[in-house]
């Protein structure tokens, strides 16, 4: 869905950086609070520097997680977990957050998961964009489905401001 997403946005305006989660060790937060301390920076020393510095130079963050027993992946919400840094200061102020959710059963099993990423927006400062949701099992699956393409078209205009 994201490779999708970009094919709509304005190339001259906005360059793009994927991340695929399972290419990534990401260890689980375990609230040490280093990262309440000093720097205000995670002390983990995995992959997740490297995800810290595309966050911190990005503009707007898309997170796209197929759904799972109504919530995001486990490799996702171990990279939410880890956003913790950010919490309580400004760093990611007035950036745009998007998301993608494939499901099984499309819209009705992403409401919790959408729910918990406006919330994190909120607390992160940062403006929540929208939500595209998608009746999926397979890969490629999505861009077969006309009205799933529009609703990405749509969400790449309301970014292309």
């Amino acid at each position: 869905m994201a490779k999708t997403l970009e094919s709509f946005l304005d190339q001259d305006k906005f360059s793009f950086d994927y991340t695929y989660l399972y290419d990534k060790d990401i260890k689980a937060c375990t609230d040490c609070r280093g990262c309440k301390r000093g720097e205000l920076s995670c002390i983990v020393n995995d992959d997740m520097q490297e995800i810290y510095a595309q966050i911190d130079a990005a503009d707007i963050l898309v997170f796209g997680t197929p759904i799972y027993w109504f919530t995001p992946s486990a490799k996702m919400k171990g990279l939410l977990d880890r956003l913790r840094p950010y919490y309580g200061g400004d760093k990611l102020k007035c950036k745009k957050m998007a998301i993608l959710l494939p499901a099984g059963v499309g819209a009705r099993d992403c409401d919790l998961t959408t729910e918990m990423f406006q919330r994190m927006s909120r607390s992160l400062k940062m403006e929540f964009v929208g939500v595209v949701t998608a009746e999926a099992y397979d890969i490629g699956e999505v861009i077969k489905n006309e009205q799933t393409m529009q609703n990405i078209k749509n969400l790449a205009l309301t970014l292309n401001g």
